[in-house]
C-alpha cells in the first residue's frame, strides 16, 4: 500500500498529521504542528519512540532532563520516560516508533501533564483572587 497522510486532529496549538503505511508493523509516523507558546505531551509509552525537529525551536522535556532543540535535532524517547514538547517558536515535530494501539494506551504523567495543560490554558490558570 502507498503511504497516505491524514489530519487526525487540529486545535489552537496546531494540527497533527498521521502518515499511514510508511513504517513496518503498523508503527505511527506523525507530524505535529506547534504554534509558539503551545505544548504537547505529558505522557509516556511502553516502547521507545523517536523524534526530529523538522522546523523551529522547542524545549524538550524527557524525565528530569530539559533541553532546547532546533531544526534538524533528533532524539530517542526511552520507554516509560514522561516527555513533552514546548514550542519556543512556530515548529513542526515528527514522532515515530509506536503503534496506534500503543499510543491509545499511553499513560499521562500527572506533574508533566499539569505543566502542559497550564501552558496551553493560561487564562484558566490566572490568579483571580480579589
Amino acid at each position: 500500500m502507498e503511504p497516505t497522510i491524514n489530519k487526525i486532529t487540529e486545535d489552537n496549538r496546531g494540527a497533527i498529521f498521521l502518515v499511514n503505511n510508511l513504517l513496518p508493523e503498523n508503527k505511527e509516523f506523525t507530524f505535529m504542528e506547534m504554534k509558539k507558546g503551545s505544548a504537547r505531551g505529558g505522557c509516556f509509552h511502553s516502547k521507545d519512540e523517536f523524534f526530529v525537529i523538522i522546523k523551529g525551536k522547542i524545549k524538550f522535556i524527557c524525565g528530569n532532563k530539559e533541553q532546547e532543540l532546533s531544526t534538524g535535532d533528533s532524539g530517542k524517547i526511552p520507554a516509560s520516560k514522561p516527555h513533552a514538547f514546548i514550542a519556543l517558536e512556530d515548529s513542526i515535530v515528527s514522532e515515530w516508533g509506536i503503534t496506534t494501539e500503543e499510543k491509545v494506551k499511553d499513560i499521562k504523567n500527572k506533574e508533566l501533564r499539569a505543566l502542559v495543560d497550564k501552558i496551553n490554558n493560561p487564562v484558566l490558570n490566572e490568579d483571580v483572587s480579589e
